[in-house]
């Protein structure tokens, strides 16, 4: 290759590299566009797949749960949503953030009673968990755009911290869900 013939191909790699720097990139630290809007009450049936010292809890077993997201934005598909899950006894809320155009996520605690000798404590144990959200189905939305009409979702607890002066065991447990939209 001729010198000449060098220097174009140079010139020809730092104009793309050049263009390449100048096209426009999501923000650092913020999250993706999301394709749909996530809003509404979903019925939510969830098949426990880990329960590890957990009492009343096995592995297999099936629940049913109600999860309402609330978009926490004024209009269009939101990149943060808001959780409200309700479990057997509790009510828990919690702030999703998109993480890809079909996908959000976030953490969340409760705490529950535990037992100590011989006494029950309340709060007892703080248990940290995750959840993972993933739009399977869409539909039009009232006001245009689309809207999620059917959800995936993982629920997981790696571990607990005990709030008592007693030693425990203290398990940990997770679950995968399926839910549609609730009419309404």
């Amino acid at each position: 290759m001729t010198a000449r013939r060098r220097a174009r191909a140079g010139l020809l790699v730092a104009a793309i590299g050049c263009v390449l720097l100048a096209a426009p990139a999501d923000s650092p630290g913020q999250p993706p566009a999301p394709a749909t809007q996530l809003q509404g009450t979903f019925q939510m049936t969830g098949t426990v797949t880990v329960a590890r010292f957990i009492r009343g809890e096995h592995v297999g077993e099936t629940v049913q749960r109600s999860w309402t997201f609330t978009p926490l934005c004024s209009s269009g598909p939101c990149a943060t949503v808001q959780l409200v899950r309700s479990r057997r006894t509790a009510t828990d809320t919690l702030t999703l953030t998109a993480v890809g155009p079909n996908d959000y996520a976030g953490t969340g605690q409760f705490s529950a009673p535990l037992r100590c000798a011989g006494r029950i404590y309340n709060p007892g144990v703080s248990i940290p968990f995750q959840i993972r959200v993933h739009v399977t189905a869409t539909g039009p939305a009232a006001g245009g755009g689309t809207v999620a009409t059917a959800i995936t979702a993982s629920y997981v607890n790696t571990s607990r911290l005990n709030l008592t002066p007693c030693v425990a065991v203290l398990g940990h447990d997770a679950a995968t869900y399926t839910g549609t939209l609730a009419p309404g």
